[in-house]
């Protein structure tokens, strides 16, 4: 095998004639592996440089997406401080809402209880803190979720209770059962005028002209009307109001009923008129404010 040769005729381009060359097998055999190194060689680098190259640019491309992703982030960031500035503003307004709405006031601790707080917006973040930075903002966002639900909450029930305060202010005796008119006797202990014993009054009698109109000092409902009586007996024509929140009012003495029994009326409804039926020793109102049933100074009560 060694012994034989190889040759290798080749043409020249445009010539009839033919070169050759003889080569023993042992070197043929060198050439042969010469060149199978180097094309292994060539591809090698070849597929070096492309994978480097590739790699290159997916770098680039990667940093320039981080670099984006780290821009957005930070308008992100500058978006949820004004948000949370937003909602500092809304939680002390609903303070001052609730200080009115007479609610105690909601604690930080609740507003922000399980949550944590974001990274300051303007600091540059590293692509090692992106993963980071998007945990804090998602914290984040999560508390300002809490808190605004919570306001949401709050508004509600604030409404709700300044509804409540503003019917119980509708139903709270506060004014002058009638204008004019001069008091003639308090609320408390006394000597009557009549019987000339020490007798405790239940409110206030106001001395006004017979015929004066008498007016329901607050929104409710009329729970008792008396008209008939026994002369020189109690308080004559009454009529005792239902305000609701465990308020009641009496109107007596009076010389005309002018609503009935059931009938809902608001302040200012005239009830009645002055008259002086029942143990009275002239025209007057005998006007009583009860809560949960016991008499109380009427006078406390009258704002006008």
């Amino acid at each position: 095998m060694h012994d034989k040769k190889v040759k290798i005729i080749y043409f020249s381009v445009g010539e009839s004639g033919s070169n050759e060359i003889e080569l023993t097998w042992r070197k043929f055999s060198w050439i042969l592996s010469s060149v199978f190194v180097l094309l292994l060689f060539l591809v090698g680098t070849s597929l070096a440089l492309f994978t480097d190259f590739y790699q290159n640019l997916h770098i680039s491309s990667l940093s320039k997406t981080n670099s984006q992703l780290q821009a957005q982030l930070v308008d992100i960031g500058g978006k949820i401080e004004t948000i949370t500035g937003r909602v500092d503003n809304l939680e002390e307004d609903d303070d001052h809402l609730r200080i009115i709405a007479d609610l105690p006031k909601i604690d930080e601790d609740t507003r922000t209880v399980g949550v944590g707080g974001a990274l300051d917006a303007a600091t540059y973040v590293s692509s090692s803190e992106l993963v980071e930075q998007i945990y804090d903002y998602q914290s984040t966002l999560a508390q300002m979720e809490r808190r605004l639900e919570l306001s949401e909450y709050s508004r509600i029930e604030v409404q709700k209770k300044l509804e409540e305060n503003k019917n119980l202010m509708k139903h709270m005796p506060s004014i002058r059962p009638l204008t004019g008119g001069r008091i003639s006797d308090r609320f408390g202990f006394r000597l009557h005028p009549v019987i000339d014993k020490i007798r405790r009054h239940p409110g206030v009698d106001i001395a006004a002209e017979r015929g004066t109109e008498v007016f329901a000092t607050a929104a409710g409902t009329v729970e008792k009307v008396v008209t008939k009586y026994q002369r020189n007996k109690s308080w004559g024509k009454y009529v005792l109001i239902n305000h609701g929140f465990g308020h009641k009012t009496l109107y007596g003495h009076l010389s005309k009923v002018l609503v009935r029994q059931g009938q809902k009326i608001d302040r200012w409804n005239p009830v009645g008129l002055v008259g002086a039926t029942g143990l009275a020793t002239g025209p007057h109102l005998h006007y009583e404010v009860r809560k949960d049933g016991t008499p109380l100074d009427p006078q406390t009560y009258i704002l006008n």
